[in-house]
C-alpha cells in the first residue's frame, strides 16, 4: 500500500494507537493483585484492505504473535500480538522509521508499517477462534483458553485458578499441555474473560471447548440365541500377544457370550463409573462386536470355524450422564491412551486405537473447517508417539515424539443426523442427499492429520418385503456414499484430505411419497447387543460402523505383517482402497482418464470418499497381476549448517521391476500406485501458516523419475522442488508435470498421507524406475530447536505395479532381484510384501 503521501501522519497515528493501549493497560493493572499483573499487553493489528500483514516482524524483537485471523469477505486480515512493556520503545522506533528512507530510497520498514491499518486493544472477540459469533456478553458459558507460558514469568494456570476462586468461576481441574501451550477450560461470561485479558493469564486464543457427553444409539432387535451359541462353539480366540483394537466409547458388556473370548480388558477414565456399557442402547457393545467380527451376518450363517487374530480392549470415555464439571475430549482421549497402555505393562502388544465419537454439530453448514483444535491436535500428538504424563491436575503430551512409539488412531468422520426426506430425494425422485453430505463438514477430531479418518459408503440396497414397506426404496445407489457420512468438500484448501477411506455404513429407506425415511435393520450391519436387555444381537450403521470395521482391518494387518509400524499400516489400508464405479461416475472415463480437472477431482472424489474402500482380501492376500513393495524408511528432514538450519536428506528408492518384461508388454497400459504415509508433530496454535507457526513439524513428498531423465537430472530436479516449496503458502508448486498422474502433486500433497496413481504404457514405465522421498519444510526447521533439528523421521512407502491380465510373470524376476525366496509353484504376478530388510537407495 502506498502511504508515501502522508508517511508522518500514518506513523504518528499508529504510534498513538500503541501508546494509548499501553496507557490503558497500565491503569487497569493497578487494581489487580500484584501476583496477577502482566508486564505487557495484547494488541489487535488490522491489515489494510486487500493487503497482508508482515507476520514475521510481529513475532520478533520481543513481540509474540498470539493468533491470526485470515482475511475473508467481511473483514481484512488481523493479528493479535503480545507487546511486553520493555518492547514498546522498539516497536515505536520501527513505526517511526517509516518516515525515513533506506539507501535505495524506499521507506524503512515499509512491509510492516504500510500494511497496518490500525492498532487497538485486543478484546475477547479478537482472540475468539470460532466461526460462530460470541455468546451474549452476560451469558455464563464454558470457554477453552490457550495459554502461552512464555508470555510471562508467572504461571498463567495458577493465575487462572486464583482468579477463578476470587470470582467464583468454575474451572476444569485438569489442564492439557500440548505444543507450546497449556489449555484450560473455564466457565464465565465475556465480561469475566475481559478481566483475564488484563492479567498475566491473558490467553493467546479463545475457543469453544469440546466436552464428553452422553451418547445415543439406535433401536435394538431380537435374533435367535441359538445362532449365538453355535458361533461361540466355533470361535477360536487369538493368541495371547496378538494385536488389539482399543475402543474408546461407552464401555462394553463384558458378560456377552460372543465378547468374553475377545476382550482382554475393560477400563474407564470416567470418575466414579465402571467400565460397563451403561449407554441406553449399548453403543460401546455394538462397536465391540463389529470391531471383533465385522458384520456378524456371515459368521452367524456359516458352519466353519472362526479363528480370531486380534483382541478388543475397551476404555470407557463417555459417561452415563453429564458430569457436574465437564472434561475436554482432548484430555479424556490422552488419558484413555495412557490408561490402556499402563493396564498390563508385562504384556506389551500392538494396539489400534478406535474412536467413533465426534463433536456433534447441527444442520446446515457445520462441523470443522479443517483447522486444528485441542482434541484433533491431541490425537495428532498421540499418534506421532508423544509420551503422555497424567497427574491429578494436569496432563502433558511431552515431546519430542518417538517414531518407535507411534500409534494408529482410527476416528470417524462424523454423521449427518436428523435426515429430512426433502434433503434426500427431490420431487422427481432423484437422489440429492450428496448435497447435504457435502455441506455437512467432517466433525472434530476427524480433521487430525495423523488419524486414519473413516467415512461411510454403502452397498446395501435390500428393501424389506413386509407390507409396511411397499413402495420404499434405498436412498443411495450401491457403491455410493452412505447418506449418514460427512465430507470435507467445504474444507479450506490447505486442510488435509479427509476422509482417508470409507467402509460400509448402511443406507436409508424412503417411501414413494418422499415423506418417510428410516434406517431399517435391512440396510444396517449385524452386531452384538447388551445382553441384559434380553437380546444378544442388534444392528449398527453410519460412520460408527465404518470406523469399527476399519479398526478391525488395521488390527488384522498388524497381525499379518507384525513388523509394520503404525504409519505404514495406515498407508496400507489407503493403498489397498479402491473407488467404486459409482464414486467416480462423471469424473473418469472408462479407461480411467479424468473427464474434468484435478481440482474438481479433489473436491468431489477425494474429499467425499478418500481413496475408496479397502477389503480384507486386498490388504491380507494376493491380487492377480500386481506386485507390491513396502518400504519402511527414515530420513533427517532438517540438519544444522553452522547457525542455520537447512533441508536434510532425500532418499532414492530403486523400483525393482524387471525392465525387460515391461518392454515386452510394450504399449499395454500399466498402473503404478504410490502411497506415502508419515506422522507429523503438531503445532496447534492459530498464528497463521508461516515458518515456525505452520502446523506440521515436517512435510515429506515423493517423485518419480521421468523416462528421459538421467539420475543426475532427477536428483537435481528433486532437490530444486524441495527448496521451492514455500512453507508460508498453501499452493504447492507443481512437481511432476506428467499427465500420467491421476491426482497430481498439487492435490495429493495435503496433510501427511499422500497417494496417487500413475497410468501409462509399460514401455514408458520401464525407464522410470526410481522414486524419491524428500522433505519440504515444517516448523521444526524454523524453531531451530536442538532436540528437533537433526532428528530422523520415519515413513511408510508402498508401491504397486499392476499389469493387464496377461501371462507375464513379474513376480519371479522381481523376487530374484531382491533375494526373496521363490516357491516352486508360484502364481504369476502375485502381490507380495517385500521383506523390510530390502535395501534403501
Amino acid at each position: 500500500m502506498d502511504r508515501s503521501s502522508d508517511r508522518p501522519g500514518h506513523s504518528n497515528r499508529l504510534s498513538t494507537n500503541v501508546e494509548d493501549v499501553q496507557s490503558e493497560a497500565v491503569n487497569a493493572r493497578r487494581s489487580l493483585d500484584p501476583r496477577d499483573r502482566a508486564d505487557g499487553f495484547a494488541v489487535r493489528v488490522e491489515a489494510a484492505p486487500e493487503h497482508e500483514l508482515k507476520l514475521e516482524s510481529l513475532d520478533k524483537s520481543g513481540l509474540t504473535l498470539m493468533s491470526v485471523h485470515e482475511a475473508d469477505e467481511e473483514r481484512p486480515q488481523e493479528a493479535v500480538v503480545w507487546v511486553p512493556d520493555g518492547s514498546v520503545p522498539t516497536l515505536l522506533r520501527k513505526i517511526d522509521q517509516f518516515t525515513e528512507n533506506t539507501r535505495s530510497g524506499t521507506p524503512k520498514n515499509a512491509a510492516l508499517v504500510a500494511n497496518i491499518e490500525q492498532i487497538e486493544q485486543a478484546t475477547v472477540e479478537s482472540l475468539w477462534q470460532e466461526q460462530e459469533p460470541l455468546p451474549d456478553h452476560d451469558a455464563v458459558v464454558w470457554w477453552e483458553l490457550w495459554l502461552d507460558p512464555a508470555l510471562s514469568e508467572a504461571d498463567p494456570v495458577e493465575t487462572l485458578r486464583r482468579l477463578s476462586r476470587v470470582h467464583g468461576w468454575q474451572m476444569v481441574p485438569r489442564t492439557v499441555g500440548i505444543g507450546h501451550f497449556r489449555v484450560a477450560q473455564l466457565r464465565t461470561s465475556v465480561r469475566g474473560l475481559t478481566q483475564i485479558l488484563r492479567t498475566n493469564a491473558c490467553p493467546s486464543e479463545i475457543r469453544k471447548p469440546t466436552f464428553t457427553e452422553e451418547f445415543h444409539s439406535r433401536e435394538l432387535r431380537d435374533l435367535h440365541r441359538d445362532f449365538v451359541v453355535d458361533l461361540v462353539n466355533r470361535l477360536r480366540p487369538a493368541a495371547l500377544g496378538a494385536p488389539a483394537v482399543t475402543l474408546f466409547d461407552t464401555g462394553v458388556d463384558q458378560e456377552h457370550p460372543l465378547l468374553r473370548p475377545v476382550l482382554i480388558g475393560a477400563h474407564s477414565v470416567m470418575s466414579g463409573e465402571g467400565p460397563d456399557d451403561n449407554d441406553p442402547r449399548g453403543h460401546g457393545t455394538r462397536m465391540t462386536g463389529l470391531t471383533a467380527f465385522g458384520d456378524l451376518e456371515g459368521a452367524l450363517s456359516s458352519a466353519a470355524l472362526v479363528q480370531l487374530d486380534h483382541h478388543v480392549e475397551s476404555v470407557k470415555i463417555l459417561p452415563r450422564r453429564a458430569p457436574d464439571t465437564p472434561r475436554p475430549f482432548g484430555e479424556v482421549t490422552a488419558t484413555a491412551v495412557a490408561t490402556a497402555e499402563a493396564a498390563d505393562p508385562e504384556q506389551p502388544r500392538t494396539r489400534v486405537f478406535a474412536m467413533a465419537v465426534t463433536a456433534e454439530s447441527g444442520r446446515g453448514i457445520n462441523g470443522t473447517d479443517g483447522t486444528a483444535t485441542l482434541w484433533s491436535a491431541a490425537v495428532d500428538a498421540l499418534a506421532a508417539g508423544t509420551d503422555v504424563t497424567v497427574t491429578h491436575d494436569r496432563i502433558d503430551l511431552l515431546g519430542p515424539p518417538e517414531p518407535g512409539q507411534s500409534r494408529l488412531i482410527v476416528v470417524s468422520a462424523g454423521n449427518v443426523r436428523d435426515h429430512q426426506p426433502s434433503d434426500l430425494v427431490d420431487s422427481t425422485g432423484n437422489a440429492i442427499y450428496l448435497d447435504l453430505c457435502d455441506t455437512s463438514r467432517i466433525e472434530e477430531p476427524a480433521q487430525a492429520w495423523n488419524a486414519l479418518t473413516v467415512g461411510a459408503h454403502t452397498e446395501f440396497d435390500h428393501v424389506p418385503t413386509a407390507d409396511g414397506f411397499a413402495g420404499y426404496r434405498t436412498v443411495a445407489a450401491p457403491g455410493s456414499l452412505s447418506p449418514h457420512s460427512r465430507t470435507s468438500v467445504l474444507f479450506r484448501d490447505a486442510a488435509a484430505l479427509k476422509p482417508d477411506i470409507v467402509m460400509e455404513g448402511g443406507n436409508l429407506l424412503i417411501d414413494a411419497d418422499v415423506t418417510q425415511v428410516t434406517n431399517h435393520d435391512a440396510v444396517s450391519l449385524t452386531t452384538t447387543a447388551r445382553s441384559h436387555l434380553g437380546q444378544l444381537l442388534t444392528t449398527i450403521d453410519a460412520t460408527s460402523a465404518a470406523t469399527a470395521q476399519a479398526a478391525r482391518l488395521a488390527a488384522l494387518a498388524h497381525a499379518h505383517y507384525p513388523n509394520l509400524r503404525a504409519e505404514t499400516v495406515r498407508g496400507l489400508l489407503v493403498h489397498e482402497a479402491q473407488w467404486t464405479n459409482a464414486m467416480i461416475d462423471g469424473v473418469y472415463n472408462r479407461n480411467g482418464r479424468r473427464k474434468i480437472g484435478a481440482g474438481q477431482l479433489a473436491r468431489t472424489v477425494l474429499r467425499r470418499y478418500g481413496w475408496g474402500v479397502p477389503t480384507q482380501e486386498r490388504v491380507l492376500s494376493s491380487t492377480a497381476s500386481a506386485v507390491t513393495m513396502i518400504i519402511q524408511g527414515s530420513l533427517k528432514p532438517f540438519v544444522r549448517d553452522g547457525a542455520a538450519v537447512r533441508l536434510g536428506e532425500l532418499k532414492m528408492h530403486e523400483l525393482p521391476w524387471p525392465r525387460e518384461q515391461l518392454l515386452d508388454l510394450d504399449a499395454a497400459e500399466v498402473q503404478l500406485r504410490v502411497t506415502l504415509s508419515y506422522f507429523i508433530e503438531p503445532n496447534p496454535g492459530r498464528r497463521g501458516m508461516l515458518g515456525q507457526h505452520t502446523y506440521a513439524s515436517h512435510r515429506l513428498r515423493f517423485a518419480l523419475k521421468g523416462p528421459f531423465e538421467t539420475m543426475k537430472e532427477f536428483e537435481g530436479r528433486t532437490a530444486q522442488a524441495a527448496q521451492a516449496e514455500d512453507d508460508a503458502r498453501t499452493t504447492v508448486r507443481p512437481f511432476d508435470a506428467d499427465r500420467n498422474w491421476v491426482v497430481g502433486p498439487t492435490n495429493r500433497d495435503r496433510g501427511c498421507l499422500h497417494a496417487d496413481l500413475w497410468r501409462g504404457t509399460a514401455r514408458e514405465l520401464a525407464d522410470c524406475g526410481v522414486l524419491a522421498v524428500f522433505p519440504a519444510g515444517g516448523w521444526w526447521k524454523y524453531h531451530n530447536s536442538a532436540d528437533r533439528v537433526g532428528r530422523p523421521v520415519t515413513y511408510g512407502l508402498l508401491v504397486s505395479l499392476t499389469t493387464p491380465e496377461v501371462t507375464a510373470d513379474l513376480y519371479t524376476p522381481t523376487a530374484v532381484q531382491l533375494g526373496v525366496p521363490v516357491p516352486v509353484e508360484l502364481h504369476p504376478a502375485t502381490e507380495i510384501a517385500i521383506p523390510l530388510e530390502t535395501r534403501l537407495f
